[in-house]
């Protein structure tokens, strides 16, 4: 279920057709195998972890891969964050903000935009080297969930259909204006990219 920067593993009872989550969290869940007796193995990524295989065990993850252990033992990786900027409609846009390491309230950093292809696409809490390795040369990523991305129901995902150019890019403009009005962002060091 891609839900709002988000993919989670869930059930949906065939009978009435309602859904229960199996694995939640700010994290992504790329595929899942099941076994006997129930069990359940999913590969899954946070912001900070590549993908590892998980055993599901109730709500807890534990993983029993460590591929990259010792390259993340060795690297310091940016801070991912959620937020949500008002576009000029009012239309609330979300994505991620990637500080680097280090980062210093009250610094404003050059501040890159890379914006997802689709537009039916998102940008999520996966590990993401591309965003860690800017973040690693000083810059602040803002990967943002414009309107015409998925995650957050079909009238968002819809609201560009003919009208490309238009809303979207109102919604990645609103994104900028608040990395720069919140003091992350110089706004004489921006750049886009994607």
């Amino acid at each position: 279920v891609t839900d709002d920067r988000a993919v989670h593993l869930a059930r949906i009872k065939v009978a009435d057709g309602s859904l229960t989550r199996v694995i939640e969290g700010r994290r992504t869940v790329s595929s899942y195998a099941t076994g006997g007796e129930g069990r359940i193995a999913v590969l899954a990524a946070t912001a900070m972890q590549p993908n590892e295989v998980y055993p599901v065990d109730g709500a807890n993850l534990r993983a029993i891969t460590k591929e990259n252990a010792a390259w993340l033992d060795a690297v310091n990786l940016g801070t991912t964050e959620d937020f949500s900027a008002k576009g000029k409609d009012g239309t609330t846009v979300n994505g991620l903000m990637i500080k680097p390491a280090g980062y210093k309230p009250g610094t404003r950093y050059p501040t890159l935009l890379r914006i997802h292809g689709g537009p039916n696409g998102q940008d999520q809490h996966a590990f993401s080297f591309e965003r860690e390795l800017f973040a690693a040369n000083g810059y602040v990523v803002l990967a943002v969930n414009y309107r015409g991305s998925n995650g957050r129901g079909a009238e968002y995902q819809k609201a560009i259909y003919a009208d490309w150019g238009n809303k979207e890019v109102q919604d990645l403009l609103a994104a900028v204006d608040h990395a720069v009005a919140t003091g992350v962002a110089d706004s004489t060091r921006l750049g886009i990219g994607g």
